[in-house]
């Protein structure tokens, strides 16, 4: 599972789809529900002057309850989230922490948030000390309750209970509430019985017997009524349940009187005209005629405005944090190798009208622990409902034994919150046993105790301790040049030719002059205007064992390898620079021996100096003056490689090598890598289909030239897609060709990677690999077929072959075994010891 992070504003009002989600993007969409017309009535005799009945229509209600939300009157004080049985095999988590109240029932939950209005009563203020009530809208509308209106659980912190005809809730009369041809008001209501004729005020403009508006329950119905100038009173009404939370909400713009329940309209009747201008007090709960709702309301909210339908639909929504439960508790302990699946349960506890969350769950394990989710993606997951992520955990040999507790998160891209919810999930690995190798220590080690060694990775020990500046860049450069001298002349010599284009197999590399800003300005130099190769802008990422890559009719057991990243201009830069070293050796012995050596590792103390001191006999092996007497300089460096953008688009990977003329660094060509411009070139598919079997085995080579001309590519540029060309007659010769190139190796397409396998990485951080290295699912581009990749475990299997005792089947089935190599075990030991088990970069 890859990580991955997004940032983008995200309005209420704008839902994000699940394949803008997916693709990175976030995009906007209408307003939630729909509607139909209700025919209602109107008439001067509705409502308060004597109100008729008429037609009911149809009309939905949320319930709260049945999904395990626990709704809080305080602050805190309660356990809030998911409710349900507890054992010792389930973990529950939830988001969001209590306040200071001493509040009664649940824990926290987000206040809606509502478009402007002339007047908004949460009520979440409501106590035993005052019967004031604040105007949440900044207008200053207090209200006032009644001594017996008491405060009670709301669906969004506290509401006001209604229960005699004593208990009102009442706002001044203020200019603000004059509303002409736009008023709109709405409120949550838990009514106790909707059944009667009797009229249950929920909000109302009324007094001397004049009424400009009102939001009532009658008969099983919720009904806004609006009085306009000419004496008419027009309604709306839908059904409405007793005993769960509602929003119901009326809309009037000086043509239609407009009804919603939770968000939704269900009746529209049209009414031309202006709302009666009547001197009153907002009355909640209740009236002067004593027309007392039963029940519990909650925020209730006034408007002036016009009012769109999103803008109910924000107050229709009630954002109440995600909750999720982990099950089991604990894989108990388990062996390396051993998978266990959790089921992370995700429920999205949010009331009304919100929009669905779209859940995506993102986890990453330690070193050695591989976290799965499949699938990892839920969208669409609606108010009260609860979905399940199996994740699936897998720790290898090369993970630390003990607990380890795997954190998680689970995203919604429909939340304004975004992080909805993280847990762990804990896992309990045994010690290994037999014989395994740790890759972090026998492969890729970059633990900071390595890559930041405060003497071998500076040049501050002291000048006679072999350790001092073992793995710096400078030392490295001053063991590889011609003399120590040369090394800062040959360093900028590198560099500086990406200030001008460079011809190499007759293509023409063009310039990155950026180089002199990027790394030239930001490098110190010496009095004597030379680099000073001690303070180089370049941090060390890793150390790497490339045994896999050997080839000892070319006089090598693999490669050893140096990976730095150029840290300049105050940050990490998307600049990595690798010095590949050949492992020298001549018999299967030599081989052996390599291998050994970088396997005895894992069986030191990690982190020590014991392990640091080991390391570095080996790097000093490889990297060091004389490492390879008759080679140019007396250095095994095979190549060295840059990979960046940092200079230009695209990404670019330059291959350079020791002259044998001058000693210095010159640009090389791309090995396993034409020039881009033959992608998709009938010239490509003739050459994959006539190297069809070698490319399979990974065991081809691409020349220079072919059918006459330059065909080997002088760098590697990198457009992230993959190899193909049409004509080529086997899929899997055309992946495996593409995955030993540069720029298909390092693409999205072919191994879902952005050009780097290696991160950059601040001082203090430890660098991050792509999923091509630590194990990936991708799709082939050309197929669609599903392929896992997981290079860090093909070495890792690779290195055991050679220092475990193999089982005959797997020297068998060795690579040289299935190019007809004697299959007897002795023979194809011996031909896997000589060749590694294939060939990508």
């Amino acid at each position: 599972m890859r990580n991955l992070s997004f940032g983008f504003a995200h309005p209420l009002a704008t839902k994000t789809s699940s394949a803008a989600v997916l693709a990175l993007v976030a995009l906007g969409a209408a307003a939630c529900g729909s509607y139909g017309v209700d025919e209602g009535s109107f008439g001067d005799a509705d409502l308060a002057l004597g109100e008729a009945d008429a037609p009911t229509g149809s009309g939905i209600a949320v319930t709260v309850g049945g999904v395990g939300v626990s709704v809080g009157v305080g602050g805190g004080g309660g356990a809030g989230g998911a409710t349900g049985s507890s054992s010792s095999s389930v973990t529950t988590v939830t988001t969001g922490t209590g306040g200071d109240g001493g509040g009664v029932g649940g824990g926290p939950v987000d206040p809606p948030v509502g478009p402007p209005g002339v007047g908004f009563w949460q009520f979440d203020d409501c106590g035993g000390s005052t019967t004031e009530l604040l105007d949440s809208s900044g207008n200053g509308s207090t209200a006032t309750r009644s001594a017996g209106a008491a405060c009670a659980q709301g669906i969004s912190g506290l509401g006001i209970s209604f229960d005699n005809k004593k208990d009102t809730v009442t706002v001044d009369d203020d200019p603000r509430f004059t509303f002409g041809k736009n008023l709109a008001v709405a409120a949550w209501v838990n009514p106790t019985s909707v059944s009667g004729s009797t009229v249950r005020t929920i909000a109302q403009e009324k007094g001397n017997g004049d009424s400009s508006f009102a939001l009532v329950v009658r008969n099983g119905e919720v009904r806004f009524s609006v009085t306009l100038q000419d004496g008419r009173t027009v309604t709306s009404r839908a059904a409405i349940e007793a005993n769960v939370w509602t929003h119901v909400a009326g809309i009037y713009d000086g043509r239609f009187v407009r009804l919603f329940l939770n968000g939704e309209q269900f009746g529209q009747i049209s009414a031309p005209g202006t709302i009666a201008d009547i001197n009153a007090p907002i009355h909640i709960g209740n009236n002067p005629q004593k027309q007392q709702f039963m029940g519990l309301l909650d925020e209730v909210w006034l408007s002036a405005s016009p009012t769109t339908v999103n803008e109910i639909g924000q107050l229709s929504c009630i954002r109440r944090p995600t909750t999720l439960t982990v099950t089991p508790e604990s894989s108990g302990p388990v062996a390396p190798n051993t998978p266990v699946t959790y089921q992370v349960a995700v429920t999205n506890n949010d009331v009304g009208a919100c929009f669905p969350g779209d859940y995506f769950l993102q986890s990453s394990g330690d070193v050695g622990i591989n976290v799965f989710a499949d699938p990892q993606f839920f969208p669409g997951v609606e108010p009260g409902a609860t979905v399940t992520f199996p994740v699936t955990v897998t720790g290898s040999e090369d993970a630390e034994p003990g607990v380890h507790q795997i954190p998680f998160s689970v995203f919604n891209f429909n939340s304004p919150e975004f992080l909805a919810a993280s847990g762990t999930l804990n896992y309990e690995l045994t010690e290994p046993t037999g014989c395994f190798v740790r890759t972090s220590r026998e492969i890729f080690v970059k633990h900071l105790s390595v890559v930041e060694d405060p003497i071998r990775t500076t040049s501050d020990g002291p000048p006679d301790d072999p350790r001092t500046g073992a793995w710096t860049f400078a030392r490295l450069m001053e063991d590889m040049a011609p003399t120590p001298a040369d090394a800062p002349a040959m360093v900028e010599e590198l560099f500086t030719s990406w200030l001008s284009d460079q011809v190499v197999n007759g293509f023409t590399i063009p310039a990155r002059p950026a180089i002199q800003q990027v790394v030239l300005d930001e490098w110190p130099r010496n009095a004597d205007g030379s680099l000073d190769l001690q303070r180089a802008p370049l941090l060390l990422l890793g150390i790497v064992n490339r045994i896999d890559v050997r080839n000892l009719a070319e006089g090598h057991a693999g490669e050893g390898r140096f990976v730095f990243g150029v840290f300049s201009q105050g940050f990490a830069q998307q600049f990595t620079v690798i010095l590949e070293y050949k492992l020298p050796a001549s018999t299967e012995a030599d081989v052996l021996d390599w291998a050994n050596a970088w396997h005895a590792l894992g069986s030191l103390p990690f982190p020590s100096e014991e392990y640091n001191a080991a390391l570095q006999e080996i790097t000093t092996r490889f990297a060091g003056r004389n490492a390879a007497p008759g080679r140019p300089n007396g250095s095994s460096l095979g190549q060295l490689r840059t990979n960046e953008i940092a200079l230009a688009g695209p990404w670019e990977l330059r291959e350079f090598v020791l002259s044998a003329d001058t000693g210095f660094l010159r640009p090389e060509t791309v090995k396993l890598t034409p020039d881009l411009g033959f992608d998709g070139t009938p010239t490509l598919a003739d050459f994959v289909n006539q190297n069809e079997a070698d490319i399979i085995a990974e065991r081809h080579t691409v020349p220079e030239m072919f059918q006459g001309a330059p065909f080997l590519g002088g760098s590697s540029f990198n457009n992230l897609t993959a190899w193909t060309a049409p004509g080529i007659l086997n899929n899997e010769a055309r992946h495996k060709f593409s995955l030993n190139t540069c720029n298909g190796c390092h693409g999205g397409a072919e191994t879902g990677t952005p050009f780097l396998h290696v991160n950059p990485r601040f001082p203090g951080g430890e660098t991050s690999l792509s999923g091509f290295m630590t194990g990936i699912t991708i799709s082939d581009p050309v197929t669609g077929e599903l392929r896992t990749l997981n290079d860090l475990g093909r070495r890792n299997q690779d290195l055991a072959a050679l220092v475990c005792e193999p089982a005959p089947a797997l020297a068998a089935g060795a690579p040289a075994a299935r190019l007809g190599a004697p299959v007897d075990a002795a023979a194809s030991r011996s031909a896997f010891i000589r060749r590694g088990i294939s060939r990508v970069h």
